[in-house]
């Protein structure tokens, strides 16, 4: 018998929901032992890192506020990205997956600068399978998104 989802708040399914530190501009270089991630992505790379692990990354300011991305390994996150790291009862990388479906950028306060405060997106409901059916899903995605990067590698050779 397959377990039902269970509605939870984001906050209760992580171990970590918070921003990354801010880093000067002069220790980001275009190539370094650890890539610097904010918002938006890979910004830069450095020589030190402050997590070390699996995390949906949300961007937290701007154009890219609520945009989300998995990271595993070791990186240096900034002050624009929040990093949600999932207990042990959950899969990171299914809450990736699950957080880019939800549009966090409409929770945005209002302003000229969209922002994202980790307290609104701690309290978002949540439906999160058993972690068995979360590793399942995350089997099939991640199978699919391999299969995704490997045909735009392919298209961008033949377009070269």
């Amino acid at each position: 018998m397959r377990a039902l989802s269970k509605t939870q708040t984001l906050g209760s399914v992580c171990d970590r929901l918070s921003s990354g530190k801010s880093i000067r501009a002069s220790e980001v270089k275009p190539v370094g032992a650890f890539p610097v991630i904010g918002g938006n992505g890979v910004r830069g790379y450095t020589d030190t890192y402050n997590f070390d692990g699996e995390c949906a990354v949300i961007g937290r300011q701007g154009a890219a506020c609520g945009n989300v991305r998995f990271h595993s390994g070791k990186a240096y996150m900034t002050e624009h990205a929040v990093v949600a790291v999932a207990n042990e009862s959950n899969n990171s990388q299914y809450l990736s997956y699950l957080l880019k479906t939800m549009r966090l950028g409409n929770l945005s306060g209002q302003s000229a600068q969209p922002g994202l405060s980790v307290k609104v997106l701690s309290q978002q409901a949540v439906s999160l399978p058993s972690l068995d059916g979360q590793r399942q899903a995350v089997a099939i995605l991640g199978t699919l998104d391999r299969k995704i990067e490997l045909n735009n590698r392919l298209n961008g050779y033949l377009a070269a």
